[in-house]
């Protein structure tokens, strides 16, 4: 009994992290908005401000996870999507400072919140694509 219901667990979670997936590519694709915006204090030193597009390292490394594990393409625009911009920003996860990937130059590290917008800009991209 116990091995049906890890296996319907394991089912049902997926199940959740794909329709996760599903609703954050339709609000960056109904959005033009940054998952941050980026302001300067008088220092000129970056302040960023979440929009509702902001999720969470741990959210974003579920559905990353999910989305790498799975073989080859992967059925629907929106996990397409989704999964050709984790391919193409290279997210890393680190327990030491979080959510990070290179600059699309690959000249240097951008922080979690630099790392966020860029890839909403890639799921925005691929979703496009997508539809056009």
């Amino acid at each position: 009994m116990t091995s049906h219901t890890a296996i319907l667990s394991d089912f049902l979670l997926r199940a959740e992290i794909r329709r996760q997936i599903e609703r954050f590519v339709e609000a960056v694709r109904s959005s033009s908005e940054p998952a941050y915006r980026v302001l300067h204090d008088d220092s000129g030193d970056p302040l960023y401000r979440p929009t509702s597009l902001a999720i969470s390292a741990v959210q974003l490394k579920q559905m990353h996870d999910f989305i790498m594990e799975l073989e080859g393409e992967v059925a629907g625009e929106a996990l397409r999507a989704f999964q050709n911009a984790c391919r193409c920003v290279g997210l890393e996860f680190s327990p030491l400072v979080g959510m990070v990937c290179l600059s699309e130059d690959e000249s240097r590290y951008l922080c979690s919140e630099e790392s966020l917008n860029w890839f909403v800009e890639c799921v925005r991209a691929y979703s496009d694509a997508a539809q056009g």
